[in-house]
């Protein structure tokens, strides 16, 4: 989720490295496109991560990660000898394709639409061969998980090397006033994708953060039908990422629903139809 300053971050990186000339640091770079994009559209907290995670391990689907997030831009900048925006597109798309000519991005919808208004990274969105539209059909879950994430600031197992987050999340106060906020944000998001994907004219297949977590090698062997590829051996999982755990969610959950049913029951009835402004 971009933060108040977020747009105006990705229009300051673009400001400051376009006007750049290229390295020649890339020129070594294969200037090759690849033969097939996809974008896996979503938002915080749906299980992209763990998704992305376990696509990697297979490597004939490319290794997607947020290359419109202003931070990695932010990062590339830091690392590499005064690179400009086309650098920036060919390291990525050199980097993280596949041996089969596949490459995967995954944005949330405001990342995505900013980009686009923007004229940033053409080349890494467009054509867009399929569209994976990754949801999270508890959008109180999925909306309490941000809210303990935006405290606490523990997002990911990584942060702290160890999948119980209940240390983090019982020094945040409960707020259901910021619960609502986060899930009209993802509401939102989830509404735009859905109209995106409507007119975009590519192929597209629907997921779920339930899906992913009950099996993600199957969600990954619908991704790989979309493009009618038979998969290797299905690769021994990496710790990267782990799915984390917490108690403290839970209670949240349950308090939010009991809370603010009303909320719960209008947005079930009405997710997708309407924004949630």
């Amino acid at each position: 989720m971009l933060d108040s300053q977020g747009p105006e971050v990705l229009e300051l990186l673009r400001d400051r490295l376009e006007r750049r000339p290229a390295s020649p640091f890339f020129a070594r770079l294969s200037t090759a496109e690849p033969k097939k994009r996809y974008l896996i559209a979503t938002s915080a907290r749906s299980g992209s991560t763990f998704l992305c995670a376990r696509i990697a391990d297979y490597g004939e689907l490319g290794f997607p990660m947020e290359f419109l997030n202003e931070s990695y831009i932010s990062e590339f900048d830091r690392l590499f000898p005064h690179p400009n925006l086309e650098d920036y597109e060919r390291y990525v798309t050199g980097s993280f394709v596949s041996r089969q000519g596949i490459f995967g991005i995954k944005t949330d919808w405001w990342r995505f639409q900013e980009a686009r208004k923007l004229g940033l990274f053409e080349t890494l969105l467009d054509p867009i061969d399929l569209v994976v539209h990754l949801r999270r059909d508890d959008f109180v879950a999925q909306a309490v998980s941000l809210a303990l994430a935006v405290e606490s600031n523990i997002w990911h197992e990584r942060d702290v090397n160890t999948q119980a987050f209940d240390p983090w999340h019982e020094q945040v106060a409960y707020d259901a006033a910021k619960v609502k906020v986060h899930a009209r944000n993802i509401l939102n998001q989830e509404y735009h994708w859905r109209r995106f994907i409507a007119q975009a004219g590519a192929p597209a297949i629907d997921l779920t953060y339930e899906h992913v977590a009950q099996d993600v090698d199957a969600a990954i062997r619908n991704l790989a039908n979309a493009f009618d590829m038979r998969l290797g051996a299905r690769p021994t999982p990496s710790d990267t990422v782990q799915q984390s755990k917490s108690d403290i969610g839970q209670q949240w959950c349950e308090r939010f629903r009991e809370e603010c049913a009303d909320f719960v029951e209008f947005w079930t009835e009405y997710r997708g139809l309407i924004t949630a402004s």
